[in-house]
């Protein structure tokens, strides 16, 4: 445990007074200093100065999250100042109910459910905590484009933060890097992303083509990272299909597709071979060199449902495999796909490429990166877990930036091409 005391400060209706006071005296035995309204404001005291300088003055928000705290506008007052001073916020859910008024603050938070596990929940909140204090990722300074020192000087996880003006540009870049990686590697495979900023990737890689001879992807094999299991790729909902439509066919009628051999699409269904085999088999022969991993505004990433998990160990080193998506995730794929289950890479395959990018390119998606840069790294919340390759690259715009409250570690104002050109080369 760190040596200076860990201050947190404890959000809730009055009505979970006695949980707070629960929680409160728990964390002292773990040596942690809980502030709540009940017990620390003093007779005479402004309450809203108070309540104020507390959440100034903490390491964490734990919020006791329930109906009534969902409705509270004292409640909602604080998690806007925790979002004001960048506070990580840890929810523990006391109710069976979803946040609605609460759910900007609460999307990309890390939730845990107190009603099943009690004191278990808290030994995990306890750890989630102790670890924001033992890390130094709330307190990064800017970097320069090109300088090899500058990410270990940061402290920093990530090689660089880069935005750009526009999502086109940020799509352009990753292109960029896709095919000079490919052609840099041939004896490697490359791992396409899918959603939204797969698509306008896809669309990047297209209006630059033509600056390259042949097919862009060299010899390397191209793989996806994730596809619907049970359904044939030809179904509405399958991301091969989406790969084929928007960039495999359309460079064959460029005549720059790549040959047959070389795509090793996920298949959704047992045909002659498994799939999740058969994708093993192909990053074992040839070794993924570059994944741009898609992160929902929530923070799940490559199926791997937010709230699921609980310790790291179960998911940091998968390979490929099946995972089945519950309830929590279903505004996040297609409404039409006919199976919760599926087909993913694994998080373990990610980490193993060579060069990791990190597109965000929606605004909806600056409150999980900011998260990522300021939060712990936890199961429940796995694309954190994405800190643990050293060699990854977060590209999105400069509105996202701000919003996320980072623009101060971002590199700007460079081109796409600059970029590609220092990510490959470093």
């Amino acid at each position: 445990m760190a040596e200076d005391k860990i201050n947190v400060f404890i959000s809730y209706h009055s009505s979970k007074e006695e949980l707070a006071v629960h929680l409160s005296k728990y964390m002292q035995r773990q040596g942690i200093q809980a502030w709540y309204a009940g017990k620390n404001i003093r007779s005479g005291e402004q309450w809203d100065e108070a309540i104020h300088r507390a959440i100034k003055n903490c390491q964490a928000v734990v919020l006791l999250f329930c109906a009534s705290a969902d409705a509270s506008i004292q409640v909602k007052r604080e998690l806007s100042l925790a979002d004001k001073y960048k506070k990580p916020v840890f929810w523990l859910r006391v109710e069976r109910v979803e946040p609605n008024n609460l759910s900007y603050f609460l999307t990309s938070t890390q939730w845990l459910d107190w009603m099943d596990c009690r004191d278990a929940t808290l030994e995990k909140l306890v750890k989630d905590i102790i670890a924001i204090n033992d890390s130094d990722f709330g307190k990064p300074r800017a970097k320069e484009c090109g300088n090899a020192n500058s990410s270990s000087a940061s402290g920093i996880w990530t090689k660089g933060i880069v935005s750009f003006e526009t999502d086109r540009e940020a799509a352009e870049c990753a292109a960029r890097v896709y095919f000079s990686m490919a052609q840099k590697y041939p004896d490697s495979s490359v791992i396409l992303p899918t959603g939204r900023s797969a698509t306008q990737i896809f669309r990047a890689m297209l209006r630059i083509v033509n600056e390259y001879e042949g097919c862009p992807f060299g010899e390397a094999h191209i793989v996806s990272d994730t596809e619907t299991f049970g359904v044939w790729r030809e179904h509405e909902t399958s991301r091969t299909k989406h790969i084929n439509e928007m960039l495999i066919e359309p460079l064959k009628r460029l005549q720059k597709e790549p040959a047959d051999e070389q795509l090793c699409l996920l298949s959704g269904i047992y045909t002659d071979s498994d799939p999740v085999k058969k994708a093993g088999q192909v990053f074992r022969r040839y070794p993924p060199v570059l994944h741009a991993v898609s992160v929902s505004p929530v923070g799940e990433i490559l199926a791997y449902e937010v709230g699921t998990y609980n310790e790291i160990e179960e998911i940091i080193d998968d390979a490929p495999r099946i995972v089945e998506v519950g309830e929590h995730s279903k505004k996040y794929i297609d409404p039409g796909q006919p199976s919760k289950s599926i087909v993913t890479v694994g998080l373990g395959t990610a980490l193993s490429s060579n060069t990791l990018l990190i597109p965000v390119f929606d605004l909806n998606k600056a409150s999980i990166l900011s998260r990522l840069f300021t939060g712990p790294m936890t199961a429940g919340i796995p694309a954190t877990l994405l800190r643990e390759h050293r060699n990854a690259y977060v590209l999105t715009t400069n509105a996202i930036v701000r919003e996320a409250k980072i623009e101060d570690i971002a590199i700007q104002n460079k081109t796409a091409k600059e970029v590609a050109q220092w990510i490959v080369g470093g």
